[in-house]
């Protein structure tokens, strides 16, 4: 599959993501984990000083980030003008605001994820940080303390969740864990002047209705959102077991105006692609539309065809779906190899 550059860069981060045994230490909102004294849900620091690309929430990036993603990130190269040396710089990473240790993952090598409880109900994490400073669950980390830095050249994750703050777009709101489910745009926390800066600097389009992002694309009823292969379990929906079972037909992070078919294997082979201008808007499907024949295509260049997808909502909560792979037809039947989507 051939993919545009900044899909090609998250394709590797999403690989980085997945990759390896993870060693966990501590785990979300475990008592008696507590904020620090006078927390505040404001950043205060740049996570990562860099020139590069800032992205709103919902970037896609199969075989690991097949929904919408529920953090942003901090490039160190920007897309629209990569540079002809591959970036190699080994940046600072700094805690943008003060908290306490409430959980530490480590998905292999010098990969880290620290998550911090700023206030009673806000949190919010850093990802692919490779830690200098030693921490443990319940270390107080103030705003701007030094925790480790980038892998040379590499990017890191910001996420920010707020528990008293679900987000009301998930058809199925159990399928979802805490940073998930609560998910708020860091760039709305930041303190000024930075989040007028970072604002300005975002990868998203001017015509787009805000510059945040979102993650919660579900229509109820209709075809816009999340599907899970039947028989996933709900707790694995978002882990390595749940990726590959898990399609997505969601907008563009950078235009929204642009519908995505997020793939994360198992019907076809792991990518994103886009529909033809004239093909029918997925938040126009419903279980009356009958059978839809989507002629996928590649994101970059509308006129290439991959493969045809039919799908066929059955009920509002179920999907018959399947991928013709290379496949130029317009239109097709299921066979044996269709598989049933749920909610």
């Amino acid at each position: 599959m051939r993919t545009r550059p900044d899909l090609a860069l998250l394709l590797t981060l999403a690989s980085a993501c997945a990759g390896g045994p993870t060693t966990a230490t501590g785990g979300p909102h475990q008592d008696p984990i507590q904020p620090p004294p006078g927390g505040v849900a404001l950043f205060t620091v740049e996570p990562m000083a860099t020139g590069g690309t800032l992205t709103p929430l919902g970037n896609l990036g199969p075989p690991g980030h097949v929904l919408p993603t529920n953090h942003v990130y901090f490039y160190g190269i920007q897309f629209d003008h990569p540079p002809q040396v591959p970036d190699q710089t080994v940046r600072p990473v700094y805690a943008p605001a003060t908290g306490t240790v409430a959980y530490m993952l480590q998905p292999g090598g010098t990969d880290w994820k620290i998550a911090f409880r700023v206030t009673n109900t806000f949190y919010y994490y850093l990802d692919h940080v490779v830690l200098t400073t030693p921490l443990k669950v319940g270390d107080i980390v103030h705003a701007g303390d030094q925790v480790g830095t980038s892998h040379p050249g590499g990017a890191i994750d910001l996420g920010a969740y707020d528990t008293s703050k679900p987000l009301a777009g998930f058809a199925n709101p159990s399928r979802y864990g805490p940073e998930t489910l609560y998910c708020v745009s860091p760039w709305a926390y930041f303190a000024e002047p930075l989040k007028s800066l970072h604002y300005a600097r975002l990868r998203r389009v001017a015509a787009a209705p805000d510059k945040d992002g979102h993650i919660d694309l579900d229509v109820v009823g209709h075809l816009a959102g999340n599907w899970f292969e039947q028989g996933v379990p709900m707790d694995s929906t978002e882990g390595p077991n749940g990726w590959p079972r898990t399609v997505a037909f969601v907008t563009d992070y950078y235009d929204p105006s642009l519908i995505r078919i997020s793939i994360g294997g198992t019907i076809a082979t792991p990518g994103i692609w886009t529909i033809a201008a004239d093909a029918p808007r997925p938040a126009d499907v419903n279980p009356a539309s009958g059978v839809v024949a989507y002629r996928l295509l590649y994101t970059e260049s509308t006129t290439v065809q991959s493969g045809l997808m039919l799908v066929q909502m059955t009920d509002a909560t179920h999907l018959k779906i399947e991928v013709f792979e290379g496949s130029q037809a317009g239109s097709g039947s299921f066979d044996s190899n269709a598989r049933v989507y749920s909610r």
